[in-house]
């Protein structure tokens, strides 16, 4: 019996780290039906990645420099430089995007659970971020977005700050502390400790906190990869194309105020968050009641 020789795949993923979160579930639907073949991932967030089995090899592109040509020359490759998001179905948001995903790379979606493989190690290191209180910890993401973006904070996606405040103060009072994760650009809340780690020692310091209220940014796609229901609040994407059933999702109507923006390109809105975009009064995007039943 002739054995077939095993396919090379190569699969380029453009965009943040929540994004690579979210394919680690999409190469595992791959895998299943390449079992026998080797895939390659390039990135430009490899921390996503780390110890997946799925995988063969993980390239950085801020690190290639002249790997590339060197590493597809005469290997007879598959290249994949698909982009979900300039699909019809993304844009007419048909379904979920790892559905969407999926069908792209001409597999079925036989998961949509997204996967991070921890350490002994890491996890030990995260626990040198605990304080000293010994309370119990409820994590916080206000933002999310590039360092480097325009707007430190995003209408589109990030929690108006009075709004996160409010809600950090009713649960330091319930006895939390409070970790905030952010950007060193953005804006700190009182009474909150700033959690100055890398995104992968965030990663594993999730499972040490008792409660998480997230955004549409990476800990929400990793807090759904351990296992760990979090509340997620939604102000122009959806949970039906970036989300997961583990959360409580709180969603906003920011969609069915929409007018046309020449300066979104293929979208709605600009997920930076474009101030002259804004459709409404960003202090009452969400109630703080709400987030705090959610919480309970």
């Amino acid at each position: 019996m002739r054995i077939k020789p095993k396919q090379n795949y190569m699969m380029l993923i453009a965009g943040g780290l929540g994004k690579n979160i979210l394919a680690t579930a999409v190469v595992a639907s791959f895998k299943e039906a390449h079992e026998h073949d080797n895939l390659t991932v390039l990135t430009a967030h490899p921390t996503a990645w780390q110890n997946n089995p799925d995988v063969k090899d993980v390239l950085d592109l801020n690190n290639l420099s002249a790997l590339f040509p060197d590493l597809i020359k005469d290997k007879n490759w598959t290249i994949f430089k698909h982009d979900p998001y300039l699909t019809e179905d993304f844009l007419y948001r048909r379904n979920h995007l790892i559905d969407i995903w999926c069908k792209l790379l001409g597999v079925t979606a036989t998961t949509r659970q997204t996967r991070l493989h921890i350490t002994e190690e890491e996890k030990k290191r995260a626990e040198t971020f605990l304080p000293e209180d010994k309370k119990p910890i409820f994590l916080i993401q206000t933002s999310g977005g590039a360092s480097n973006q325009k707007y430190p904070i995003s209408w589109a996606r990030d929690l108006p700050l009075a709004t996160a405040q409010k809600v950090v103060d009713a649960m330091n009072s319930k006895g939390y502390h409070t970790l905030h994760i952010r950007n060193i650009n953005q804006p700190a809340l009182e009474n909150a400790t700033w959690l100055n780690a890398t995104t992968r020692e965030i990663m594993a310091l999730l499972p040490l906190s008792s409660k998480r209220l997230f955004i549409d940014s990476f800990p929400q796609h990793a807090a759904a990869a351990l296992g760990l229901p979090s509340v997620v609040a939604w102000i122009i994407n959806s949970p039906k194309m970036f989300g997961y059933p583990i959360h409580t999702n709180i969603e906003t109507g920011a969609n069915a105020a929409f007018r046309h923006y020449p300066t979104s390109y293929l979208d709605k809105f600009d997920i930076t968050g474009a101030i002259e975009q804004c459709p409404f009064d960003t202090t009452e995007i969400f109630d703080v009641e709400t987030i705090l039943k959610a919480l309970e």
